[in-house]
């Protein structure tokens, strides 16, 4: 019997890491949200993954790449600057480009929300490829792009998804997802949704701005629509899932997973994103809200076909030459 016993011991011992490492690869192929941060300073981009705990986020590529001709921010179109913000992916253009745009095109929302109520102007500003790879090594060429190798541009259109996906500009990445604003915003995410839960209107409004907008209604008639809407129900249920959380200097955007229901006769699932504009006094207000019906979409990356990747990419050399590697 203490045989047997001491058998099984030994076995359990040998075993149970591999279970645990396959449990730990198993986990690295399931769904996650990806999003891509372009560094100005650096003319790299970063495909990072960004869980629900954005401290265990993991760097998955980066690339080499071109921005815009001028410096600074974009503000009016025709400068050739590259904007600097928080944007998402659109439809991936795939054919019927001009030769100087590479094989694929992934336009962003700029302008996005902010952008417009700041005055900014403009259009047509695309991640893409390049006629010739030599491009790329010119730095700023672009009229406010940011170009990639025809190569890295390719294997971005398999995880920048339409609508879904999360481009981040910065002059800086040291800018963006500091902890301090991330833990900011969160928490007042947190509390905005309790307040919708809970039907506490002052509480509920109080962290919107002066200037918000919803639909053709401001602040005000927002208040008066929401407290309608609030005693249309008897029982009401606001949840929220899958919240990731993007922070730039000047405002944070909020992704996630929205389950409204009242009464059982009105439901809405789907995703929600928050912009919070960073206010005067430090702290943080919401500027503007959207809500689809598509709800927030994760993709899978496979380690394994990243190891590939790295070892193929035009960006690998480049960056490996500037004593940076293009993977932690």
């Amino acid at each position: 019997m203490r045989v047997s016993i001491c058998l099984f011991s030994f076995v359990l011992a040998w075993v149970a890491p591999l279970l645990h490492a396959e449990t730990r690869n198993a986990d690295k192929n399931s769904p996650e949200m990806v999003f891509l941060l372009v560094d100005k300073t650096k003319l790299k981009a970063d495909l990072l993954t960004w869980p629900e705990n954005e401290q265990v986020s993991e760097r998955l590529l980066s690339f080499r790449i071109a921005i815009g001709k001028e410096e600074g921010d974009k503000q009016k179109a025709g400068d050739n600057k590259t904007p600097e913000g928080i944007y998402f992916a659109e439809k991936i253009i795939r054919s019927g480009l001009p030769a100087k745009y590479g094989p694929y095109a992934i336009p962003i929302d700029f302008p996005n929300p902010l952008d417009r109520y700041l005055g900014k102007t403009g259009y047509g500003i695309w991640l893409h490829g390049v006629e010739q790879d030599y491009r790329i090594d010119a730095a700023k060429v672009t009229e406010g792009c940011v170009a990639f190798y025809n190569a890295d541009i390719q294997t971005l259109s398999q995880w920048l998804m339409p609508s879904q996906s999360v481009i981040v500009i910065a002059r800086d990445a040291q800018e963006v997802n500091r902890p301090q604003d991330i833990a900011q915003v969160r928490e007042l995410t947190h509390a905005w949704i309790d307040a919708w839960a809970k039907r506490d209107l002052e509480r509920y409004i109080s962290y919107y701005t002066k200037d918000f907008k919803h639909l053709n209604r401001d602040v005000k008639e927002f208040y008066e629509y929401k407290k309608r809407v609030f005693s249309s129900y008897d029982r009401m249920s606001v949840k929220m899932s899958q919240i990731r959380v993007f922070t730039h200097d000047r405002y944070a955007v909020v992704l996630m997973n929205q389950d409204f229901n009242g009464d059982d006769r009105y439901r809405a699932y789907g995703r929600k994103v928050l912009y919070w504009q960073r206010s005067d006094d430090h702290g943080w207000k919401l500027f503007h809200e959207d809500f689809s019906e598509t709800p927030l979409q994760l993709t899978s990356v496979s380690r394994e076909r990243i190891a590939q990747i790295i070892k193929t990419s035009p960006s690998t050399k480049v960056l490996q030459g500037q004593g940076e590697s293009s993977r932690l």
